[in-house]
Formats: C-alpha cells, sequence, structure tokens
C-alpha cells in the first residue's frame, strides 16, 4: 500500500508586525513589602476586635452573650496571634534577602 504525501501548511506572516509590550515585573521587596502591610493590617484589626469582644465580655451581664464574647474574644485573639507570627516570618525573610 502506498502512502500518500501530506503538504505542510505554511502560514503567512501578516503584513503589520505586532509591538511586543513588555511589562515591569513587581520586584520581590515590593511584594514582600506588600504583604508584610497586609499583614500588619490584619493583626491590627484582629487584635482590636479581640479588645473589643473582651471589654464587651467584661460589660455584659447575660449569659449567652457572656458565652458568645468570650468565645468570639478567644477566636480573635488566636487569629490575631496567627498574624503576628506570620508578620514575624515576613520580616526574617525580608531581613535574611538583604
Amino acid at each position: 500500500m502506498v502512502k500518500k504525501r501530506v503538504k505542510k501548511v505554511t502560514r503567512k506572516k501578516s503584513s503589520s508586525v505586532a509591538k511586543k509590550v513588555s511589562r515591569k515585573k513587581p520586584s520581590s521587596s515590593t511584594k514582600t513589602n506588600n504583604k508584610i502591610n497586609i499583614a500588619l493590617k490584619n493583626l491590627i484589626l484582629f487584635a482590636i476586635l479581640s479588645v473589643i469582644s473582651a471589654l464587651l465580655y467584661s460589660a455584659s451581664s447575660n449569659e449567652l452573650l457572656l458565652n458568645f464574647f468570650y468565645l468570639l474574644s478567644i477566636v480573635m485573639g488566636f487569629v490575631a496571634g496567627a498574624f503576628f507570627i506570620v508578620l514575624l516570618i515576613f520580616l526574617v525573610l525580608r531581613l535574611m534577602n538583604k
């Protein structure tokens, strides 16, 4: 059995040449600074929320509200602690890169 020859398809180049746009990639220090800022903002936010819920815990007299604000204070405190650890890691990484 004889094989058929297949012609290669050639594409014609267009007459207009597309311009290549070079995009600047943000440097790693900019990315690290951005991550540090986000971690710091979240740390401050959750620390404030934890303090507010602790104050509401001490101010409330209803048993249901006492349990709710106590639990909320503990959860927000743990989240703030986690963001503190993340912030420390980013600061150490930034010092290691320099």
